[in-house]
């Protein structure tokens, strides 16, 4: 991994910040000649465009084993958006949906062994 920091440049009529290599002094990205328009943004610019992308492979993966299994579960996935709409509509804000509703509604259902966890059911599912 390199050395990196950002820097200000001036670029009329406001200021804009390119990511450069500490070492050398070299730009390493500079937005296609326009520089950012905040430090952040470079930041965030500079670590996605050098993200391990093996990891967008799995993700991408893991995504069409949950859509997979909703396709095929649909009662299920039917009933997780009925009880999201039964609050929505009631303003039942008691009702949360997180780790501990879904678990409940796998068990409920009878799934325990999925070929995903919770967190990435929730993820990737479109309910």
């Amino acid at each position: 991994m390199k050395n990196i920091d950002v820097i200000e440049y001036k670029k009329k009529p406001d200021i804009r910040y390119v990511v450069i290599d500490k070492d050398t002094g070299k730009v390493l990205d500079d937005a296609q000649g326009y520089g950012y328009k905040t430090k952040q943004n470079a930041y965030r610019a500079w670590t996605y465009k050098n993200r391990d992308k093996s990891k967008d492979k799995e993700r991408e993966k893991m995504k069409k084993i949950v859509q997979k299994w909703c396709n095929s579960n649909k009662s299920f996935c039917d009933d997780i958006l009925d009880d999201m709409w039964y609050a929505t509509k009631y303003g039942d804000t008691d009702e949360k949906f997180g780790i501990a509703y879904y678990r409940n509604k796998f068990e409920q259902f009878g799934y325990t062994d999925l070929p995903f966890t919770i967190k990435e059911f929730m993820k990737y599912s479109e309910s």
